[in-house]
C-alpha cells in the first residue's frame, strides 16, 4: 500500500507541476502576492476583481511553483520571492488592469501584500507594480499613441487648409476690387 501511495504522490506532483508550467507559459505576466491573513470571502472577492480585469489567482505550494518557473526558464530572481503563503496571479491580456485591481485591493485590505512579479521575462518589484497601476488602461494608451501619431498629419492638413482659405479670400478680394 505504501508503494501505491508514493506513486500517487509522485503522479500528483508531476500533474500539478505540469499544470503550473502550462499556466506560466500561457500567461504574458505573473504577479506574486502574499495573502496570509485574508479571509476566504476576501480571497473570493479578489478572484472576482482579477477575473474582471483579465487575471486569475492560483494558490500553489512554493516548491511546485519554483519547479514550474525553473522549467519555463523565467527569471531566477522570482525564486527569491517564493517564501511563505503565496498566491500567483496569471495575466492573459492586460497587465495594467490586473495591477490596478491588485493595488486597489491591497489598499482596501492591508492583509494583502504584493511581492513583485515577472513582466515579459523581466522582474518587477512591488513599487513597479504600483507605478504600472497608475497608468491608463490599454485602450487609453492606444488612444494616446494614435493621437501622437495623428498630430503631425492633422497639423499639416490644417496648414494646407489655411493656405487654400487665404488664397480664396485673396481671390475674392481681387475680384471685388475689379468690380
Amino acid at each position: 500500500m505504501t508503494a501505491l501511495v508514493k506513486k500517487i504522490g509522485v503522479l500528483y506532483r508531476e500533474l500539478v507541476t505540469a499544470e503550473l508550467k502550462r499556466r506560466v507559459e500561457a500567461s504574458c505576466d505573473i504577479f506574486l502576492i502574499n495573502f496570509e491573513k485574508l479571509k476566504s470571502a476576501e480571497v473570493s472577492h479578489l478572484r472576482k476583481a482579477l477575473k474582471g480585469s483579465g487575471g486569475s489567482l492560483l494558490v500553489a505550494k512554493n516548491s511546485f511553483m519554483r519547479r514550474a518557473l525553473e522549467e519555463t526558464k523565467r527569471p531566477g530572481e522570482a525564486l527569491k520571492l517564493l517564501d511563505g503563503p503565496m498566491g500567483v496571479v496569471f495575466v492573459k491580456e492586460d497587465p495594467i488592469g490586473v495591477c490596478k485591481a491588485l493595488v486597489d485591493f491591497a489598499k482596501a485590505h492591508e492583509a494583502l501584500s504584493i511581492r513583485g512579479g515577472i513582466m515579459t521575462d523581466r522582474m518587477v518589484s512591488k513599487d513597479d507594480v504600483k507605478k504600472i497601476a497608475v497608468l491608463g488602461s490599454r485602450q487609453a494608451l492606444y488612444q494616446q499613441v494614435a493621437g501622437v501619431l495623428n498630430a503631425p498629419v492633422a497639423q499639416l492638413a490644417q496648414g494646407l487648409n489655411q493656405i487654400v482659405t487665404k488664397l480664396a479670400y485673396a481671390l475674392k478680394a481681387v475680384s471685388d476690387t475689379k468690380k
